[in-house]
């Protein structure tokens, strides 16, 4: 069951929000540039279908793709779902197929599909947001605020330390970081 990015989120972080909690109050390019960097680097290694988290932070458009239809108690993976965006198959015949978004979901009355890798696509809409009141709407990303200060945590910590390493002393890992404020977030699988 591969599930692909259609549409990646806008940054969970701003660059002004960073450099605040940097202590950065220069109006240099490069340092933003290094900061912009380092916030999709930490988004990126928690976020959606490749993150440690196994959820989706930044609203984004994901593809849950299978050979068949799922069970009716199916539930999409990296939640939280916001909504389906579409629902498309392949038919018996090959055909390409789109269904109307049900409501509620059941599946036990799906049409049959040829069976291969891909055949079945659920397009749908993830993540920590909120609409505004344009048509169509725009997203805006609202994280719970623990996963928005480790991102702030990894941001810092990358900007002040860019080796792998540290030269000076033993690394000891910081009470209450980035593990602890993650850990309630996390999807064990």
């Amino acid at each position: 069951m591969p599930v692909v990015v259609i549409t990646p989120p806008s940054p969970v972080i701003s660059v002004d929000e960073a450099k605040l909690h940097c202590r950065v109050d220069d109006s240099d390019t490069v340092s933003d540039s290094l900061i912009e960097t380092y916030i999709a680097a930490a988004t990126a290694w928690l976020d959606g279908p490749d993150g440690w988290l196994g959820r989706a932070l930044g609203v984004q458009v994901l593809e849950w793709q299978s050979c068949s239809w799922p069970c009716d108690d199916f539930r999409l993976p990296y939640q939280p779902v916001i909504e389906v965006v579409s629902i498309a198959y392949v038919d018996t015949d090959g055909v390409s197929q789109v269904l109307p978004v049900p409501n509620p979901w059941t599946f036990s009355d799906a049409p049959a599909t040829r069976g291969n890798a891909g055949d079945v696509r659920i397009q749908y809409r993830a993540g920590y947001g909120a609409p505004d009141e344009a048509d169509p709407p725009v997203w805006t990303n609202s994280i719970p605020n623990p996963i928005k200060v480790a991102i702030l945590l990894l941001v810092n910590h990358w900007y002040e330390n860019r080796e792998a390493v540290s030269a000076t002393g033993s690394p000891t890992a910081i009470p209450f970081g980035v593990d602890a404020l993650l850990s309630t977030y996390r999807v064990w699988s």
